[in-house]
Order: C-alpha cells, then sequence, then structure tokens
C-alpha cells in the first residue's frame, strides 16, 4: 500500500478511535460560529491524535485542521491551502450527531495537492467503517471497491444533503433547494456529517448529495473518495470543485446534471 494513503488511513482511525472512547462523556461542548456550530474537547484530542498519526509517517508534513488548538497540542506546524502538499484534517465531522449520541460522526483526513485532493480516508467511528481513496487507485469501503449508483432519475433517487450553520439567507436558500427537490425525489436523508454523505454517494447507499456552505475539512477527503467511485463533483452553482469551493453537488454521471438543475432552478 501507498505510505500517503496507509498515512491517512490510519489518521482516520486514530482519529476516530479518539471519538469512540470520548462518545458520552466528550468533555466540554461550546460554541463557535452560531448557537447550532459546537467544538468539544473530542474535537481536539481526535485531532490531535489524527495529526500525530501522520507526523510519525510523513517527514515534513504541514497541516490545516478545523480546531486551531490542535497545532500547539499535537506539536504539528500549519500549512496553507493552494500551496504545495498540505493535510487538511476535520477531527470530528457530525459534532452536533456525535453530542446528541446520533450515530453519524466521523473523522475525515486529506492529502490536498494545490488546490485538488489526491487521498482521502474517512472513518465512520459510529459504524467502523473506514473509506478511503488515492487518485488514480479506486475507492474502497473496508476492501470493498466502490461504485456509484447509474440512477438517472430523481424519482428513483435516495438524496442525502445538510444544513448550513447560518440560519440567514444560507438557510433560506435551502430551504427552497429542498422543497424543489424533495417533490420530486423518491426520498431525501440527513445525517449531519457531510464526509460520511459523500461516502454514501460512493458506496450507492444514496445516489446524490448536495449542500452549501461547507469548509474545506468538511469535504477534501470526501471529494477524492467520490471521484475515484466515479462520481461527478461540482459546486452548487456548476462549477468544477477545487478545495476553496463552499459547496457540492455530488451523484453518478446519469444523474449529476438532472440533481444539478434542480439545485440551480430553485436558486434562480
Amino acid at each position: 500500500m501507498d505510505a500517503v494513503l496507509e498515512a491517512a488511513q490510519a489518521a482516520a482511525r486514530a482519529g476516530g478511535a479518539v471519538l469512540r472512547s470520548m462518545q458520552g462523556s466528550f468533555g466540554v461542548a461550546r460554541t463557535k460560529s452560531s448557537r447550532v456550530d459546537f467544538v468539544t474537547d473530542a474535537d481536539i484530542a481526535a485531532g490531535v491524535a489524527a495529526c500525530r498519526a501522520i507526523a510519525e509517517r510523513i517527514e515534513g508534513a504541514t497541516f490545516v485542521v478545523e480546531e486551531p488548538e490542535v497545532y500547539g497540542r499535537a506539536g504539528v506546524p500549519r500549512g496553507e491551502l493552494g500551496r504545495g502538499d498540505v493535510w487538511v484534517i476535520d477531527p470530528l465531522d457530525g459534532t452536533t450527531s456525535f453530542v446528541h449520541g446520533y450515530p453519524c460522526y466521523s473523522t475525515s483526513v486529506a492529502l490536498v495537492r494545490e488546490t485538488q485532493p489526491v487521498v482521502g480516508a474517512v472513518y465512520n467511528a459510529a459504524l467502523d467503517e473506514l473509506a478511503s481513496a488515492e487518485t488514480g487507485s479506486g475507492a474502497d469501503l473496508d476492501g470493498v471497491p466502490l461504485a456509484v449508483s447509474s440512477v438517472a432519475r430523481l424519482e428513483d433517487a435516495l438524496l442525502v444533503t445538510g444544513f448550513p450553520y447560518d440560519r440567514g439567507r444560507p438557510f433560506e436558500v435551502q430551504m427552497r433547494v429542498l422543497a424543489r427537490v424533495a417533490r420530486v425525489a423518491h426520498d431525501i436523508r440527513r445525517d449531519g456529517s457531510a464526509a460520511v454523505d459523500c461516502c454514501e454517494v460512493a458506496a450507492r447507499r444514496v445516489d446524490g448529495f448536495w449542500e452549501f456552505e461547507l469548509k474545506p475539512w468538511d469535504l477534501a477527503a470526501g471529494v477524492v473518495i467520490l471521484r475515484e467511485a466515479h462520481a461527478l463533483v461540482t459546486g452548487t452553482d456548476g462549477r468544477p470543485w477545487d478545495i476553496f469551493t463552499p459547496g457540492i453537488v455530488a451523484a453518478g454521471p446519469a444523474l449529476h446534471d438532472v440533481l444539478l438543475e434542480a439545485v440551480l432552478d430553485a436558486q434562480r
């Protein structure tokens, strides 16, 4: 196995092991950007474990981590998106689910080269599942190859989405899109971890995913897994996705443009 992919997998598992050990005793929960945007002691501890797992394996690694406290506690250097290779980590994607004991939360780890992820691993800690991929080598879930569905109509599609922390205009836009898509789609799910949502599309458990107002660490690992499972991935505006794109529309080739058109139509 490639050493970089192995490092990503080890880091995702290390962070996830912390989450599993702290579920139900996660320390202090405090808010960040809004009343519904939490950070816990588990976020920090998982980030430290993930970063150290990479630093032990990859000499000179630099990092972009959702929780800034992690850099000092892990003793790792901060990197910069868009400049060379940088490890992008979300120690706990799905904090609200984690806090409430809802079984969908993950540690997400990606190596981003300039503006694109090239290696990714997402450990669904609640289910003890690891999805991972490296550009050009395919994607797998615990060793089983992944490939997206061939569903071509919204009427036949099970979709997944999420809601922005900003409950102002971004929330209103998402409500319009949700109403537009829900009228047509077979059904819609919402689990609370964008990284897991990406993997669910890659694993053919759902057929498509869209969401607004996401961060690089929410999507970096999931996007490379999606692409290696043969999904099409764009922003919610239809433009090509890169690490600075704040939203996502992802689905199999037969469904992507249909889902994208519904998302665009609701924003007009």
